[in-house]
């Protein structure tokens, strides 16, 4: 039997989240007079660890988005040594940058084009539902889905699977009805195995496979997903 929906994931699967977040930030502290001494590479090798831990921590926290950046752009610049008076600012900035900045994986409009109207599309993201609304609406990405399902938005987060079983009764389907296409590994395929969904995983950046993780399905180029359906 034939898959009846494809859901995906959003953030370097569908969107290219790494230059959208790199893009707007370099905007933000541009557009906030940071001084020709500042250096990016050094502020992202810091900001990144720091982000990646408030907003691991989170709903541990319950920090919201502006929070988890505001701490990430506070501390990151005591770190720096960089006197800075204005992470609110900054964080608003950047913020709405981000929300309004949609970089696409290579082939990832053409392949929804492909698929609309022959399979139920969704996805399913951790990411922020506010601001992955608007991407997808400035990508002109959002009119291809019949199903979005946020983590934020659902209360539950990948690899949960609670969070794939909300998108398969939104959708109307059954998991062995539905391919999952993700690139994480963890997030994705853990979430995906455990609710009974077939997993792709999207490998445009090489990921190393461990021990024991077995996707189905293995692309680095979105437009295989066409002919892999196809071949079903």
């Amino acid at each position: 039997m034939g898959y009846k929906a494809v859901i995906f994931d959003l953030d370097n699967t569908l969107l290219n989240y790494d230059l959208s977040v790199q893009h707007c930030m370099k905007q933000a502290l541009t557009d906030h007079t940071i001084d020709e001494a500042f250096e990016w590479d050094a502020f992202w090798s810091i900001f990144g660890p720091i982000n990646f831990k408030y907003w691991m921590n989170r709903n541990e926290n319950n920090h919201n988005i502006y929070q988890v950046l505001e701490h990430s752009f506070t501390d990151t610049f005591q770190t720096l040594n960089h006197i800075h008076t204005k992470p609110h600012a900054i964080t608003k900035t950047y913020w709405d940058s981000f929300c309004s900045t949609c970089h696409l994986e290579p082939n990832a409009e053409q392949v929804l084009a492909l698929l609309h109207g022959q399979y139920k599309l969704g996805v399913i993201s951790n990411g922020i539902g506010e601001a992955q609304r608007m991407r997808l609406t400035a990508g002109k990405l959002a009119h291809y889905f019949d199903v979005l399902v946020m983590s934020d938005e659902v209360n539950c987060w990948k690899p949960d699977q609670r969070i794939f079983e909300h998108a398969l009764l939104s959708m109307g389907v059954h998991a062995e009805e539905v391919l999952y296409i993700g690139d994480s590994l963890t997030d994705d395929y853990s979430g995906a195995v455990n609710a009974g969904i077939d997993f792709c995983l999207y490998n445009g950046r090489r990921l190393t496979l461990q021990e024991g993780q077995n996707p189905k399905y293995i692309i680095d180029d979105l437009l295989d997903i066409k002919n892999l359906l196809e071949a079903i």
